[in-house]
C-alpha cells in the first residue's frame, strides 16, 4: 500500500527527470456545493426561538459565547461561514439536532 510519502518522493522524481511541466495532474470531481446563505439578525433570533434554544444554550451548542449570540442578534457582528452553514442544515432540518448532535445527558 502506498503512502503519502512514497507518492510525494515519486512525484518529486519526476519533477527532477522531466520538469515540472510533465506532472501529472489529480483532478477529482466534485458536486457544485450552493453558496452560504447569510442570516439577519432577526433571522438568526427567530432559528434560535425556533430550536427552543436560550441565548446562553445556543452558544453553547455552537461553541461561541452568550456575547457573541447577543451580538449576532443584535446585528453588532456578523456569523461567519461555519456557523452559517450549521443555521442551514438546522433551518432546513431542525431533527439534524437527534440524528447528528451530541448532547449529553
Amino acid at each position: 500500500m502506498r503512502n503519502v510519502h512514497d507518492e510525494t518522493l515519486e512525484e518529486l522524481r519526476e519533477i527532477s527527470e522531466r520538469g515540472i511541466g510533465h506532472l501529472r495532474r489529480r483532478t477529482r470531481e466534485y458536486t457544485p456545493v450552493a453558496p452560504v446563505i447569510k442570516y439577519s439578525p432577526q433571522e438568526i433570533k427567530e432559528l434560535r426561538e425556533k430550536l427552543q434554544f436560550t441565548q446562553t444554550y445556543f452558544g453553547e451548542f455552537l461553541g461561541v459565547s452568550l456575547k457573541t449570540i447577543q451580538a449576532w442578534e443584535s446585528g453588532t457582528n456578523k456569523p461567519n461561514g461555519a456557523a452559517l452553514r450549521i443555521f442551514q442544515v438546522l433551518e432546513k432540518d431542525p431533527s439534524a439536532l437527534d440524528k447528528y448532535i451530541f448532547i449529553e445527558a
